[in-house]
């Protein structure tokens, strides 16, 4: 053979193990800490789906002797060589129209609480569809409406080391990764256009009808992954990754919008809140939710910075708050506090039947009256002698009755406003005010208002 071609066959070869080589230290490793007594074969008897890839093992770690290894020595072992079992996910909240797809089977039936989700399942949600998958180690994975994932891998190894990874076509997901594991574990989010590896973190992941990913970090690092380059995101960074092409530099997250004139009680329809300027903000994602940790979503909506968040239609209770801003990029920045907002609507103010507004009096003995509000149990009256009430000459909050009478009062112009109190005390808004006045009577003088 000439020496030339030798040579090329030789570099081809050493190309080849290169090439492997590096391929090997990229895929999902685990680290096993050599004990007393191990070699690479009876390690690879009690991790190794096959045992005898003990000498895979022995050339990725560059052991020689598969007997010269010693106690206290990392061996690194590729994922994909562990014995593993499924580790099937459960559904720990869903709300709204939440289906899934189940192995093989091409039909789409109703995801459930309580349901396990298997490896190869896929789930879509609609308008208002929320679900949580939560897996045995912790691990949470939260999709938003009108998005559609796939489970494509959920296994445990030999050790407790675990992989997972989803698939994100399209939608809004937070990932939640209980501890760091340091390389024994892996969760993976794969998306059309990149590829984020979490180690111990929190964070949001986005696709959008271009295939664009955004990566927003909340807690830990994570490494995203496209067009073969990588970036790493820290705490509090976010990046945009467009199909075919590498993720953008780390960019900070925007601080919050603070929400302007809070009160304690929220007593009149519509909500409405407002919140300060965020530079660099171009809208803000605003949430408005049962639950503190924001699954249970009454009303989300995407506003300007000018612009108020209302809402036209809730019950009374508890509710929380919360808002994000969005910067030029999409990314949204970090969560406000969860501000608890109390709604007390009820019990209405009772609908005045008299006096009529304006309504002149000609005697000073006379009733006023209103309909019963339901969840009244007494009514609370207040007769003034100018309209901000600041000059009250008759206050009484405890009328059983749907009348109240009124006498002495002396000639001139009064305000008269009623509020409801419900069974626990609470007083709800006071009715618009009216006027009314006493005036002597005069004969010959006709007024329709007159009484």
């Amino acid at each position: 053979m000439p020496k030339k071609t030798f040579t090329l066959i030789l570099s081809f070869v050493l190309f080849s193990f290169i090439c492997i080589c590096a391929h090997a230290y990229d895929e999902p490793t685990v680290e096993i800490i050599v004990q007393e007594g191990d070699n690479l074969i009876n390690i690879g008897k009690k991790y190794l789906a096959y045992p005898a890839k003990w000498r895979a093992v022995a050339e990725m770690n560059r052991i020689e002797n598969p007997d010269l290894i010693y106690p206290g020595q990392v061996v690194l072992i590729p994922m994909s060589l562990l014995k593993w079992a499924s580790s099937d996910g459960t559904v720990n909240f869903i709300k709204g129209n939440v289906e899934v797809q189940s192995g093989e089977s091409r039909e789409w039936t109703p995801l459930l609480l309580n349901d396990r989700l298997k490896e190869g399942s896929r789930i879509r949600t609609g308008d208002e569809g929320t679900v949580e998958i939560v897996f045995e180690n912790g691990n949470s994975f939260l999709q938003s409406p009108n998005s559609n994932s796939g489970l494509s891998t959920a296994r445990k190894m030999e050790g407790n080391h675990t992989l997972y990874k989803w698939f994100l076509g399209v939608g809004r997901t937070v990932t939640k990764i209980k501890s760091a594991t340091g390389r024994e574990s892996r969760f993976e989010i794969d998306t059309p256009s990149s590829i984020c590896a979490v180690r111990g973190t929190v964070f949001r992941t986005a696709v959008d009808s271009t295939d664009s990913t955004r990566s927003e970090v909340l807690q830990g690092i994570v490494d995203v992954e496209g067009m073969n380059q990588k970036v790493k995101i820290q705490q509090g960074e976010g990046t945009l990754v467009k199909k075919g092409e590498p993720p953008m530099p780390p960019k900070k997250l925007l601080p919050p919008p603070v929400l302007m004139n809070s009160i304690p009680i929220y007593k009149n329809i519509p909500l409405n809140f407002e919140f300060g300027k965020v530079e660099g903000a171009v809208s803000y994602r605003i949430m408005f939710a049962r639950d503190i940790d924001f699954k249970d979503i009454l009303k989300e909506q995407i506003i300007k910075p000018a612009d108020p968040f209302k809402l036209f239609e809730i019950d009374d209770g508890q509710y929380f708050l919360q808002g994000r801003s969005i910067d030029e990029l999409g990314l949204e920045g970090l969560p406000s506090e969860a501000t608890p907002i109390e709604v007390r609507t009820n019990p209405m103010p009772p609908f005045i039947e008299s006096p009529v507004d304006k309504t002149v009096y000609r005697e000073k003995s006379f009733k006023l009256k209103w309909l019963r509000v339901n969840d009244a149990v007494q009514y609370h009256v207040q007769i003034a002698e100018d309209k901000g009430f600041n000059k009250i000459i008759e206050t009484r909050n405890n009328i059983r009755e749907l009348e109240y009478e009124v006498t002495k009062l002396d000639f001139k112009t009064y305000y008269f406003r009623i509020s409801s109190i419900a069974k626990d005390d609470y007083q709800g808004e006071w009715s618009d005010i009216l006027s009314f006045s006493i005036a002597p009577a005069a004969p010959g003088l006709l007024d329709s208002r007159t009484q």
